[in-house]
C-alpha cells in the first residue's frame, strides 16, 4: 500500500496520512491532484562533485550516486536540487514506485500532476522537526530525511565533528520533545550548532519547486548554457541554401519562359517561310532547310538561294527602293515567293534584273498600284 500526505493546496497537511486508494476513490473524475511523497519513500542525499562544472552537474550526479544503491541506477528516478558549499543535493525514488502510484490513480481516474518530497517542503535553514513518531531533518549540505530517535545520536555525533555556522529550529506538536532534544544537544554536542532555538512556526512551506515526476535527470531551476558554436553557422547555412533555392527557382522559371519564347518564335517563322509544311518535329526540319539539305535537283538549296537574294537586294539600288514585306520558301519547288512594295513599278524590273544578274531565275508574278507604291510579288528560283 502506497500512502501519501495530501491537502487540498501543495502545502502539506501536518501529521494526516490516508490510503491513497481510499482517497482516489473520493475524487472527482479526472481531477488534477498534487501529493505530497512521505520521507519513508524516497531519499535525499548530499554529494560533491569535484571539477564538474554546473552545468554538466545534471549528467555526474547518477554515476555519484551509483555506489550508495543497492539496485541499479536505472531503477531509481533522480532530481537534482541545488547546491550549497559545493555539495548537490539530489531527490531518489524508485521509478517502480512511482509507475504504481500512477497506475492506481489512472485506475480511479484522477489525473497526477506533482508529486512532491514532504522534506523539500521544509523552509530554509537547520530544521529539525517532529512527524508523527520519527524526526524531519533538514541540515543543508549534509543531510535531508526521516530518522528515528534512536537516530539522533548518530546525527549529532557526526555533525560535532564538522560544526554547522548558524541556528538550528527545533519544532514539535509536544514542546517537552523539543525542549529534550534542545537540553540533549546543548549538553552532550554543544559544539555542533552556534545555537538552538525552539520555534513556535510552521517549519514547512506552502509550495516547494521539486517534482518528482520531471523525469530521471532534471534540473529543478533553469541554467544559462552558452549557446552551441555552431547554431550560427547552422542559421546561416540554412538561410544561404534557402536563398538558393529561391535564386534558382527564380531563374529557373525566368530561362524557361525564354525558351517558349524562343520556341514560339521559331514556329512563327518556319510557318512564314515554308506555309503548308507539317510543323511536326519542326526544329529538326528548319536546320535541315537552313543546312541546305534534301534539295531538289532543278534549283539550289534554301541557303544558296537565299543567300543569292540577299545579295542581289543589298546590291546597287534595289535595298533603297524595295522593302521586303515577306519571304516564303516551298522545299517541293525550291523556289521562294517574295512579297514587297516598290516606290515605281521599273522598282521591280530592276530588283528582278538584279536577281538575275546573280544566276537566280526571277518572276513578276504580280504587281499592283496601291496607295501610292506598287505591291509586287516575286518568284525567286535556283539557276536553271
Amino acid at each position: 500500500m502506497i500512502t501519501c500526505s495530501t491537502n487540498d493546496s501543495i502545502g502539506r497537511a501536518a501529521d494526516q496520512t490516508i490510503d491513497l486508494e481510499k482517497w482516489a476513490e473520493e475524487q472527482a473524475e479526472l481531477a488534477p491532484v498534487s501529493l505530497l511523497l512521505s520521507a519513508n519513500n524516497y531519499a535525499a542525499s548530499w554529494v560533491s562533485l569535484p571539477g564538474v562544472k554546473g552545468r554538466h552537474v545534471n549528467r555526474a550526479l547518477p554515476f555519484a550516486l551509483e555506489d550508495m544503491l543497492i539496485g541499479d541506477i536505472s531503477d531509481y528516478t533522480i532530481i537534482p536540487s541545488g547546491s550549497v558549499a559545493g555539495r548537490h543535493k539530489a531527490y531518489l525514488v524508485a521509478s517502480d514506485l512511482v509507475d504504481r502510484l500512477l497506475e492506481v490513480l489512472a485506475l480511479h481516474h484522477v489525473r497526477l500532476v506533482s508529486l512532491v518530497p514532504e522534506t523539500a517542503l521544509l523552509v530554509s535553514g537547520n530544521i529539525i522537526t517532529r512527524s508523527n513518531d520519527d524526526w524531519l531533518v533538514s541540515l543543508p549540505g549534509r543531510i535531508e530525511g526521516c530518522l528515528p530517535d534512536s537516530a539522533i545520536p548518530a546525527l549529532l555525533e557526526s555533525v560535532a565533528n564538522s560544526p554547522f555556522d548558524g541556528v538550528l529550529s527545533l519544532s514539535s506538536p509536544s514542546r517537552d520533545q523539543a525542549n529534550l532534544l534542545k537540553s540533549t544537544i546543548a549538553t552532550g554536542y554543544p559544539e555542533a550548532f552556534d545555537d538552538i532555538e525552539i520555534s513556535t512556526t510552521s517549519a514547512f512551506s506552502e509550495d516547494s519547486d521539486v517534482n518528482l515526476l520531471q523525469g530521471r535527470v532534471l534540473s529543478a531551476s533553469e541554467e544559462n548554457k552558452p549557446a552551441a558554436w555552431w547554431r550560427g553557422i547552422a542559421a546561416f547555412a540554412a538561410f544561404f541554401a534557402i536563398m538558393s533555392v529561391v535564386y534558382l527557382s527564380v531563374a529557373n522559371h525566368q530561362l524557361t519562359q525564354k525558351v517558349d519564347q524562343v520556341s514560339d518564335a521559331s514556329l512563327t517563322l518556319y510557318k512564314r517561310w515554308f506555309p503548308g509544311e507539317r510543323t511536326s518535329n519542326y526544329e529538326a526540319l528548319f536546320r535541315r532547310k537552313l543546312r541546305g539539305e534534301n534539295t531538289t535537283e532543278s534549283g539550289a538549296g534554301f541557303v544558296t538561294i537565299m543567300s543569292e537574294v540577299a545579295h542581289a537586294w543589298g546590291g546597287g539600288n534595289a535595298k533603297a527602293s524595295i522593302e521586303v514585306q515577306s519571304i516564303r520558301y516551298s522545299e517541293r519547288m525550291g523556289e521562294f515567293l517574295l512579297d514587297v512594295t516598290a516606290k515605281e513599278q521599273g522598282d521591280l524590273q530592276v530588283f528582278k534584273q538584279a536577281l538575275e544578274a546573280r544566276g537566280l531565275t526571277a518572276e513578276i508574278s504580280s504587281a499592283t498600284a496601291d496607295k501610292g507604291v506598287f505591291k509586287g510579288r516575286v518568284k525567286v528560283g535556283g539557276a536553271a
